[in-house]
């Protein structure tokens, strides 16, 4: 049972203001759990999309907007969204501060399919 130190994998720079690392994985001996943390800077747009399996996106610093259909909600820090499988949704940050998260997959690998461009 391997220990993991967060800090032997550095964060790296965003793409399209998302920065993403995987904390646990396959690399770490996991066949069907994977859990990463996300930084969702500010002004991302998001994109509509779903996944195969359940999801669970725990907000540990800031908050962002999470759109399940027609609904617009505001997940801050100490709360967690729960997107089953399927679900759609999209995540955004409309805020002047980063938010970041620790997104639990019961999957190593996760394939997301977007509903928009």
């Amino acid at each position: 049972m391997p220990i993991i130190s967060h800090g032997e994998t550095p964060m790296p720079p965003p793409t399209d203001r998302v920065s993403e690392r995987a904390i646990a994985s396959g690399r770490h001996g996991l066949t069907d759990l994977r859990v990463r943390e996300v930084v969702v800077h500010p002004g991302h747009p998001g994109r509509l999309h779903t996944h195969p399996t359940d999801q669970v996106i725990m907000v540990t610093a800031g908050a962002v907007q999470v759109i399940v259909g027609d609904e617009v909600q505001t997940v801050r820090s100490g709360n967690t969204l729960a997107a089953p499988a399927g679900e759609p949704h999209k995540i955004i940050n409309n805020l002047w501060v980063a938010a970041r998260m620790l997104v639990i997959d019961s999957t190593n690998d996760l394939h997301t399919q977007h509903l928009e461009d």
